[in-house]
């Protein structure tokens, strides 16, 4: 089984995107969790729109452009 993680970021003035293959489970959710942890930091989730499913993680905020997601993957 292949497991990835795919994060993207975006703002008014800036956009990054990447996908972390991982070699089991474990890492893959280490991973997850460390760029969740990320986007908590980024964009603060306090008044925005959040998606926090245990595979799916999303914050928007539109008062600000700024939006990014993290999304665990297996095959």
């Amino acid at each position: 089984m292949r497991y990835r993680v795919v994060f993207e970021f975006q703002s008014e003035d800036s956009a990054m995107s990447d996908v972390y293959n991982c070699k089991d489970g474990q890492e893959a959710h280490d991973k997850f969790a460390e760029l969740k942890d990320s986007l908590e930091h980024a964009i603060d989730p306090a008044g925005c729109e959040v998606t926090d499913e245990p595979a799916f993680y999303c914050v928007i905020n539109r008062d600000e452009g700024i939006c990014g997601y993290v999304r665990l993957l297996d095959d």
